[in-house]
């Protein structure tokens, strides 16, 4: 727990970390209150189609003439979901991968290890795309898609930290005790590694919106699910949009959103994983420094 309040105060010392977190958590607050927030249905046709920003629809309506504000606010719940969703997932498959390699480095490690490489060298994109091809448009096959594709650098990443971890005194002495990998990765590994957890499902979180945002606009999303992706791609759909004023209120506030979101996480993560190095070197520094006894009289 000493390490953890280090850790954040260390982050707290970021002004990008303010900056990020400010915006994740408008982008939360939009999201959980949509539903209240929303003046309209955002499947009802609330008014005339390309309507421009008014009094009764504050960013106009789009070519069936549903409220883009509406469907602003609800497809912030699906790009933080999707977010979120592939954050976590990613970091935890991709946490017990590392530690299980690191813990065991000779056989398992070497055959996991092989594995993480073959994923990622694999050319990311055109697999996205043919996996969601295949599996077929849904929110949930994205999401395992992206966690698929995301969890081999993080499990490379904790990997090198468990290494150096099951040389210390203490996880040697509770392997000498008879503590198993699972015993010693809940009750020390999660405990030493969850700043760098955290972090990493920040970050991967950005990764997430901007995939699923990516692969909504190329059809292959949940036509079923309002997300920023989506609108964007009925923007782009509608003949000589972009020769009209109706892309300033159809297709401009959700690339905006969307670069908005990516932005909060990317900053947040990015701050997160300083502070954890920060803490790291100040942590080496100390455990370096040589200490004499009775240098004071």
């Amino acid at each position: 727990m000493h390490e953890v309040r280090t850790w954040v105060a260390a982050w707290q010392k970021i002004p990008m970390a303010w900056a990020g977190l400010l915006l994740i958590g408008l982008m939360v607050f939009l999201g959980v209150w949509a539903p209240w927030l929303a003046p309209y249905d955002p499947d009802a046709t609330g008014g005339p189609p390309l309507s421009p920003p008014t009094a009764q629809h504050w960013l106009g309506t789009n070519a069936l003439g549903q409220d883009v504000y509406s469907q602003l606010l609800f497809s912030c719940r699906t790009s933080l979901l999707v977010g979120l969703s592939v954050g976590t997932g990613a970091t935890l498959l991709g946490f017990v991968v590392g530690a299980a390699a690191g813990y065991y480095p000779r056989v398992l490690g070497v055959v996991l290890m092989r594995l993480v490489d073959v994923l990622m060298t694999v050319p990311r994109l055109p697999l996205i795309v043919l996996l969601a091809v295949f599996l077929g448009p849904s929110l949930f096959n994205v999401i395992l898609v992206l966690i698929f594709l995301s969890w081999p650098g993080i499990a490379r990443t904790i990997r090198s930290y468990v290494l150096s971890l099951r040389e210390r005194d203490y996880l040697k002495f509770v392997r000498f005790a008879g503590g198993g990998f699972i015993y010693v990765l809940r009750r020390h590994l999660l405990a030493e590694l969850l700043p760098l957890l955290i972090a990493k499902v920040v970050s991967t979180a950005s990764y997430g919106i901007a995939a699923e945002a990516g692969l909504s606009f190329l059809g292959l999303g949940d036509p079923t699910t309002k997300s920023w992706g989506m609108m964007i791609r009925g923007a782009l759909n509608y003949p000589g949009i972009l020769w009209t004023p109706a892309w300033t209120w159809w297709f401009l506030p959700p690339a905006v959103a969307v670069s908005l979101a990516i932005l909060g996480f990317t900053l947040t993560g990015y701050a997160l994983e300083e502070s954890l190095t920060s803490r790291n070197k100040e942590v080496d520094h100390e455990d370096r420094a040589p200490h004499f006894e009775g240098e004071r009289a």
